[in-house]
């Protein structure tokens, strides 16, 4: 039965996906903004004034990731809960009829 289906939906690699989703925007979140612990070892005021500059810039770039990595996150889960869900009322529906032979 399922060689006649229009869409195949690998599930399991939603599921991975969702979760690598979930492992990186962990790890952004954790990296935090760690200017002020390394100041010491930018040097001059020059190099430290740069850094500093490049740190909040990155800062702000990782906001933005972080609210796509959720928002991304959120359409697979989405994505998962219809799929399964359609299968589960489509299997169901399938008995139904089954038995009604």
């Amino acid at each position: 039965m399922a060689s006649d289906s229009d869409l195949i939906v690998n599930v399991d690699l939603l599921v991975d996906s969702e979760s690598a989703l979930r492992k990186i925007q962990k790890d952004l979140k954790d990296i935090g903004n760690r200017k002020e612990d390394m100041l010491p070892y930018w040097g001059s005021s020059d190099i430290s004034d740069a850094m500093g500059k490049f740190v909040d810039n990155w800062d702000d770039y990782r906001g933005k990731m972080l609210e796509s990595l959720s928002s991304v996150g959120k359409l697979v889960a989405n994505t998962i809960d219809g799929f399964t869900g359609t299968d589960a009322a489509l299997a169901k529906e399938l008995r139904k009829a089954r038995k009604g032979k």
